[in-house]
């Protein structure tokens, strides 16, 4: 299992790291800002996003990131926690119809 997140405030990151860790203490959590993000999500068939939610929506940094690396995700088994401080729209399940 790999843990993917987007976090401006880290919780997005605690999030993804303490689900990772409770699920498989070797699963390991990146940032889609890390450059090793891409070569480390070829080698998993089971990943988990982390976002926080802006706007009822996916954040426009990770949208571009799944779009412009489309052709990772076919395959996969995808989870996804979409943090969020009052209303959440419909911010896990956009994320879930782009994959």
């Amino acid at each position: 299992m790999v843990g993917i997140y987007f976090s401006g405030t880290d919780n997005s990151r605690y999030a993804v790291e303490f689900f990772c860790n409770e699920y498989d203490e070797a699963a390991k959590a990146f940032s889609i800002e890390d450059d090793n993000v891409i070569e480390v999500v070829k080698g998993d068939e089971m990943l988990v996003f982390a976002y926080p939610v802006q706007y009822s929506t996916v954040p426009k940094i990770l949208r571009d990131f799944i779009i412009d690396n489309k052709e990772l995700w076919k395959n996969k088994k995808v989870f996804v926690i979409a943090t969020m401080g009052l209303f959440s729209g419909d911010g896990a399940g956009i994320l879930g119809r782009l994959l």
